[in-house]
């Protein structure tokens, strides 16, 4: 095939193609103007799901954490909460296990009013809820919820179209949106994660169509930069007027090629990496032993008494939940408190069971003596870090928690060059970094976010460069998409 006629190709592929693709790629623009903002599918966070729990009764606790972990013999330790208006032990590993801490009752489902746990979760009488019925399939918003399955839907009449879904099994509310939540994510997440329900019900289905599309659209928009060059009347360089082959709306189409064609490259294939495809990411980094590096957990033995419970009596504020915790030898508490209902006030205190003062920081030797025989590879270079480094980090989310600081950084020498971040106020393992998941971190959140430091933190700056980014990429697929159907309705028109 001659020159001329491979060229001749790329035009009539980049062409026709563009109809569907550049209508996609409208659909993606679009909606990134909505999810830079609003980050996903409606969920019920941590925060919120905390500031609405009424404070924790801990004058009724006659159970204690290990005498409801001896009880339904679980390993883990668990969490102390309130179902149902009662305090409760709560094992969240699977199987989920809810044992009541002021008779130690199993809690089971014929013991639940769904309507109930969604009336006080509101905050509403329970007749001001209707129910909407039994959710054994997921629906629009509960695609991520599959695990949970079935619900309990109620819809509130309190202005802000509530609706509520109660887990019977957890004794507790899983998701709750408002028709500003649910409208954002028709602007937003569900169209450019093509989230539509018929589609993303079937998981293996979606994920090969969003793959297959966002592949064609890296081989779509690169043959578009291919013809940018190939088309250009060289001879008139750098005459640009003379030099671009087009006119009206084409040349239009050509110039914003030039501006923004790279970007939307970037972002397509960005948006492809996020899916993993190929099976291009699929490695992990080093394991660690967990029992050898809890290996002290006789510090869990201050929990063997209900008056470890009573003393936390002293807490000053509205204590909502209590996690128990041990780790070189020492037992302490994860305490979550808040009071006025708002999740920004929620806020986490961890104490020493022995005195009740707060849990001071481990040391660097503390956590790497018990890291190191609990990991099959050699340790490296160690830091302690104050502030978020480039792979471990925080972004405001409201949905979920920002990690915690500071951490203890350990690199290992193994072949997938793991790094791990330790919390020095609990010991746990908050974050394994290995070599595919930072490179995956600058080609997918670094290209696809802007998530590069020297733009990302300072807003409003990244907020204007993205909009702009997002205008002229959505201008240029409209543009593309409005030529191929002009020109598929002029050949199809009757001579």
């Amino acid at each position: 095939m001659s020159v001329r006629h491979w060229q001749r190709f790329l035009i009539l592929s980049h062409r026709y193609l563009g109809i569907a693709l550049c209508l996609l790629l409208c659909l993606w623009f679009a909606s990134g103007f909505v999810i830079i903002y609003t980050g996903g599918m409606p969920q019920l966070s941590e925060a919120e799901r905390l500031a609405r729990l009424p404070v924790l009764n801990l004058g009724a606790v006659e159970l204690s954490p290990q005498a409801a972990r001896a009880a339904v013999r679980r390993t883990e330790f668990p969490t102390l909460t309130t179902r149902l208006g009662r305090p409760a032990s709560v094992f969240t590993r699977n199987p989920v296990q809810v044992l009541f801490a002021d008779n130690g009752e199993l809690l089971t489902s014929d013991m639940i009013s769904s309507r109930q746990i969604a009336a006080d979760f509101l905050g509403a009488p329970p007749d001001a809820l209707d129910r909407v019925g039994l959710i054994e399939r997921v629906d629009q918003w509960t695609l991520e919820l599959s695990s949970e399955l079935p619900l309990q839907k109620y819809r509130s009449g309190d202005g802000q179209g509530s609706e509520i879904y109660v887990s019977p099994s957890r004794g507790r509310v899983v998701l709750y949106t408002t028709s500003r939540d649910r409208l954002l994510a028709w602007l937003g997440a569900i169209p450019h994660w093509l989230y539509f329900l018929p589609l993303r019900a079937d998981r293996a289905l979606w994920s090969t169509t969003v793959v297959t599309l966002a592949s064609v659209g890296v081989v779509f928009v690169a043959l578009g930069l291919v013809l940018m060059f190939t088309q250009l009347r060289w001879r008139h360089w750098p005459k640009l007027a003379r030099a671009i082959p087009y006119r009206g709306l084409m040349k239009w189409h050509y110039m914003l090629g030039v501006g923004f064609g790279w970007c939307v490259l970037t972002w397509v294939f960005s948006g492809l990496l996020s899916m993993e495809p190929y099976s291009w990411n699929r490695a992990s980094g080093i394991g660690i032993d967990v029992a050898t590096y809890y290996r002290s957990r006789a510090g869990m033995s201050a929990f063997e008494s209900v008056a470890t419970v009573a003393d936390l009596a002293v807490i000053e504020g509205s204590l909502k939940e209590v996690k128990f915790h041990a780790f070189a030898g020492k037992g302490f508490y994860e305490l979550s408190i808040g009071g006025d209902g708002s999740a920004g006030a929620i806020s986490r205190e961890f104490r020493e069971v022995a005195s009740m003062e707060p849990l001071g920081l481990f040391t660097d030797a503390q956590i790497l003596a018990q890291l190191e025989p609990a990991v099959a590879a050699n340790m490296g270079a160690t830091e302690i870090l104050t502030e978020y480094d480039s792979y471990y980090y925080g972004r405001n989310s409201r949905l979920q928690m920002a990690p915690p600081l500071p951490v203890l950084r350990v690199d290992f020498d193994d072949v997938a060059g793991s790094r791990y971040y330790l919390s020095l106020q609990t010991g746990e393992l908050e974050f394994v970094s290995h070599r595919a998941n930072r490179t995956e971190r600058w080609l997918y959140r670094g290209l696809h976010s802007l998530d590069f430091n020297f733009l990302y933190p300072y807003r409003p700056a990244w907020d204007v460069v993205v909009w702009l980014l997002l205008a002229g990429g959505l201008l240029l697929s409209l543009l593309g998409a409005y030529l191929g159907l002009a020109r598929v309705g002029r050949w199809l028109k009757p001579r």
